[in-house]
C-alpha cells in the first residue's frame, strides 16, 4: 500500500477550505448585490402629520440643523471607523443618548428642524425607530424621511460586525409642504465597497409663497470618508440644483452636515481625522449666496477617543447656505459639549427679502 504524502494531504485540505471560503464570500457578495438599495434619481417621500400653510405675511423663519449620530456617538463613545475602538454603545447608553437628543430637540423648538443620521432599524441603535421617537417628542406638525443608508449587513469589523443599517435624513416643521422629495447625490463608493456604504441624498421640501414663488428647504449630509473626489461631485450637483431654483425666483435654504469646513476656517484642535480637512469655496454656488455658520463653538468632534474638552480634535462641519434673496439675521451653535452626539445643533434665523 502506497504511503500518503502528508504535504499533499495538507494542500488538498487547505485548498478545499480556501475554495469554500471563496464560495461563501461570493454568495455573500451576490446576496449584498441583489438586496442593495437602488434608489431612483428623484423620489417623492411621505409627508407625515398635519400642518398649516405658511401665512402670506410671514417672512421670518428659524432653523435648527443637527447630525444626531444615530444616538450612538455621545461624549462617552469612540468609533472604530475613525481610529477608535467602539462599534456600538450598549442599550442603556444608546437610550441615554436618544433621550438627551429628543429632549434637546423639543427644547430647541424652531420652524424647521433638519436632522441627519436618524435610524429607522439598525443594529448600531438596537433597532429603535428614532424617527418615530423624535416626531413624538416634537408633539405634532409635519415629518418627512429620506433613506440614505440601507444595508442588510455591514461586515466590518470582522470580529464584531456593524450589521444591518437603515437610516437617513429627517425634516420636521409646523408648516405643510406641497412636495417632499428625495434627490440622489453621488454615493460614497462604487461596487463592491458601495454595497456597505451610504447612498447620499438631499431631502427637499417645497412651500408655496405669494407671487408664485417657492421656499425650497434642503436637508443634506455629504460624504465623509473620501479624498474629496466624491464631495466635489456632490457639490457640483448642489450648484446646478440650487442655482436653477434661484433662477426661478425661489428662496433656497440648505443646511446640514457638509463634512467640510466653512470658507477660511481652520480647526484649532485638528486631532485625528478620517479625511483631510477641506473648506467650501468662498463664492459658491455664485455671487451673493451666503454661508451661515458660527466658528465660536465647534459643531463636530473627532471619534478616535472618548471626548475630552481641550484634547479631542474639534471642527466646524455643520452650517447653512442660503440664496441671495434670503437675509441671515443670526447663527449660533448650541454647546452641549457633545453629550448626546459627535455633532452639535446649529440655530439660524432668516428673513426673506
Amino acid at each position: 500500500m502506497k504511503k500518503k504524502n502528508p504535504f499533499k494531504t495538507f494542500l488538498k485540505v487547505f485548498g478545499g477550505m480556501l475554495l469554500t471560503l471563496v464560495l461563501l464570500f461570493g454568495i455573500f457578495l451576490a446576496y449584498a448585490s441583489i438586496t442593495d438599495y437602488k434608489p431612483q434619481p428623484e423620489e417623492f417621500v411621505t409627508i407625515e402629520g398635519s400642518g398649516e400653510a405658511i401665512p402670506d405675511s410671514l417672512n421670518e423663519f428659524s432653523f435648527v440643523i443637527w447630525n444626531i449620530g444615530y444616538g450612538g456617538l455621545g461624549a462617552q463613545s469612540d468609533f472604530f471607523f475613525d481610529g477608535g475602538q467602539g462599534v456600538r454603545p450598549d442599550t442603556e447608553t444608546s437610550e441615554k443618548y436618544l433621550n438627551g437628543i429628543t429632549a434637546s430637540i423639543k427644547e430647541l423648538s424652531a420652524d424647521f428642524i433638519l436632522l441627519q443620521e436618524v435610524d429607522l432599524n439598525s443594529r448600531r441603535s438596537h433597532h429603535v425607530n428614532q424617527a418615530d421617537a423624535i416626531f413624538a417628542a416634537v408633539g405634532g406638525g409635519i415629518s418627512s424621511f429620506a433613506v440614505n443608508y440601507d444595508s442588510k449587513f455591514v461586515p466590518q469589523p470582522i470580529t464584531n460586525p456593524y450589521g444591518k443599517c437603515l437610516g437617513g435624513l429627517q425634516s420636521l416643521t409646523r408648516f405643510r409642504p406641497y412636495s417632499s422629495k428625495r434627490i440622489a447625490l453621488t454615493p460614497d463608493a462604487k461596487w463592491p465597497v458601495g454595497l456597505f456604504m451610504l447612498d447620499r441624498c438631499l431631502l427637499e421640501w417645497r412651500f408655496e409663497l405669494p407671487a408664485g414663488k417657492d421656499l425650497v428647504v434642503y436637508n443634506l449630509h455629504l460624504s465623509a470618508y473620501d479624498d474629496g473626489t466624491v464631495k466635489q461631485l456632490q457639490m457640483d450637483s448642489l450648484k446646478a440644483l440650487f442655482t436653477r431654483e434661484y433662477a426661478k425666483g425661489n428662496y433656497v435654504i440648505s443646511g446640514g452636515d457638509w463634512n467640510q469646513s466653512p470658507p477660511g476656517y481652520k480647526s484649532p484642535l485638528p486631532g485625528v481625522a478620517a479625511t483631510i480637512q477641506m473648506n467650501v469655496p468662498d463664492v459658491f454656488p455664485g455671487e451673493g449666496w451666503q454661508w451661515g455658520y458660527d466658528t465660536a463653538v465647534p459643531t463636530n468632534r473627532k471619534l478616535n477617543e472618548v471626548y475630552e474638552a481641550g484634547k479631542t480634535g474639534i471642527d466646524v462641519l455643520d452650517f447653512y447656505l442660503v440664496s441671495p434673496n434670503v437675509e441671515i439675521t443670526g447663527v449660533k451653535t448650541v454647546d452641549y459639549q457633545f453629550a448626546h452626539s459627535d455633532h452639535q445643533p446649529v440655530r439660524m434665523s432668516v428673513k426673506l427679502k
